[in-house]
């Protein structure tokens, strides 16, 4: 269309130039001595178009020559990155179908260092790990951790392929150069909890809580169960740490203070220094409040010299929560203590109804044997052993 209205526009210009010079020639004059020249109006016209004509075409073949060079260069850049994104496309594909050699092959291949785009690097370094080529993958996190932008990325990826590859302690080391490089990043923060916990690394657990709950890296209900573990099983440690434990009960947060099995562990640790009486004062009241496993379990290791007391307290309890196999498991114990063997096998056949596990069968074998029924402890043992083997073949698919 628009070569047809020039093409009009030529003729229109040509046809009312030919009328006005046949109306009028009129004549140009160009004079600079000695010499002179005349000629047609018209021609002169025609002349001028054309130099001007001559002149625009002459620029633009120069331009269009000057521009060669980059637009070869700009081809070369263009065919370059269709057949790295064709490489990358093969590559991940190459991933997914677990070839990972050729998935290497396609991302790599026999190209330079410096024309390979860092997420051929990352995915190269993903595919020589699932060939456990450890060498290459760290050359390959190594050459994306160098590019911009990259950082997080490769240090993230970084810490999943060592995990992958059970280098476990340099995964987290990973997470905890991230975390300083990265403070508040939820990801990092996320995996750095993960990684811990994989690792029964509870101090470094009750170390970022804090971060999880400020930067809200993880449900609440997830952090405070996660806090609640963590706190556990460094009380746990501290409980076979020496006289010391008690340090480790003030350091907690106020909020796990109240916790019931917090308490429970706490009063284990005064029950295992043998100071019943300030066991007993944290159980009573945590129990008063709302009955908890915990509690009913460290409850029935209390030894007091007024036994018969411990179990009538106890006993009171069951109105609350009658159908709880650690209740009746501790009702079981401190009968066998306050010297009620009738007492004691009753609470625990309750609770071998209620709850038929190993572990129940496993601490009432001891009792049974403490109170001199070696007949029922083999029916226990019996019992509890028909559980394991029912039990073992689903735990080990």
């Amino acid at each position: 269309m628009r070569t047809l209205a020039g093409v009009i526009v030529l003729l229109l210009f040509t046809v009312g130039t030919t009328l006005l010079a046949m109306h009028n020639p009129g004549y140009v004059l160009i004079e600079r001595a000695p010499y002179s020249m005349e000629m047609p109006l018209t021609l002169f016209v025609v002349l001028l178009v054309a130099t001007v004509v001559l002149l625009y075409v002459l620029i633009h073949v120069t331009r269009r020559v000057l521009h060669i060079p980059r637009a070869i260069s700009l081809w070369r850049l263009d065919r370059r990155i269709r057949l790295l994104q064709q490489a990358l496309h093969e590559g991940l594909i190459k991933i997914v179908e677990g070839d990972y050699a050729a998935a290497e092959k396609e991302l790599i291949g026999d190209r330079k260092p410096d024309t390979i785009p860092g997420v051929h690097y990352l995915a190269a370094a993903y595919a020589a790990q699932a060939q456990n080529q450890h060498e290459r993958r760290d050359e390959y996190l190594g050459r994306a951790q160098q590019m911009r932008g990259l950082a997080l990325a490769t240090g993230l990826l970084q810490s999943r392929l060592y995990t992958m590859g059970r280098e476990y302690e340099r995964s987290l080391a990973t997470l905890r150069a991230l975390r300083v490089a990265h403070p508040g990043n939820r990801t990092v923060l996320q995996e750095l909890a993960k990684q811990a916990r994989g690792l029964k690394d509870w101090t470094a657990i009750a170390d970022i809580i804090p971060e999880l709950r400020r930067h809200k890296a993880l449900d609440a209900a997830e952090i405070d169960a996660l806090e609640l573990e963590a706190h556990r099983e460094l009380l746990t440690v501290a409980l076979g740490a020496g006289p010391t434990w008690e340090n480790a009960f003030r350091d907690l947060p106020k909020s796990l203070r109240r916790n019931p099995a917090i308490i429970a562990l706490h009063a284990r640790g005064f029950i295992e220094a043998g100071e019943m009486q300030r066991a007993e004062s944290l159980l009573t009241p945590a129990l008063e409040r709302a009955p908890h496993e915990a509690l009913f379990a460290a409850y029935g290791d209390l030894r007091s010299d007024d036994s018969l007391r411990v179990l009538s307290q106890a006993e009171t309890w069951l109105a609350a929560a009658p159908d709880s196999p650690a209740l009746l498991v501790a009702l079981a114990k401190l009968a066998a203590t306050a010297q009620l063997p009738g007492k004691a096998r009753e609470y625990a056949e309750r609770a071998t109804h209620l709850e038929p596990t190993r572990e129940t069968f496993a601490q009432l074998v001891g009792l049974m044997d403490q109170i001199g029924d070696t007949a029922k402890a083999a029916e226990y043992c019996r019992r509890g052993l028909k559980i394991g083997l029912r039990t073992r073949p689903a735990a080990t698919r």
